[in-house]
């Protein structure tokens, strides 16, 4: 099990983690962010949290090529150009006009 610590709050007859704000290594760095960012607001805690830390180093995704649009020249992730449908390879942004001036050939 692996310690991080993270911010609660209390919500009606339970108390809730805000998860959207992330969890800290150490508990001075949670109770610092508090400090910093969150000093206006009453009724938030720093506390410890127990994770079930199966992967023994931090998982690392995979770093993706980046695929440049033919029509904008922006390099797009490769889930957002389209390269099988088309010659080109064509962004989600610019399929709609990409398909506009084919059907106009």
């Amino acid at each position: 099990m692996k310690k991080v610590y993270g911010l609660m709050v209390q919500a009606g007859d339970a108390n809730e983690m805000l998860w959207d704000r992330g969890v800290w290594e150490t508990e001075e760095a949670a109770k610092e962010y508090l400090q910093s960012e969150m000093r206006n607001i009453n009724g938030i805690w720093v506390t410890e949290l127990k994770v079930n830390d199966s992967i023994p180093e931090a998982a690392e995704p995979e770093a993706e090529e980046m695929i440049l649009c033919d029509l904008c020249g922006i390099k797009y992730n490769p889930a957002d150009v389209n390269v099988t449908d088309f010659e080109d390879a064509v962004c989600i942004n610019c399929e709609p006009e990409y398909l506009t001036q084919e059907n106009m050939l």
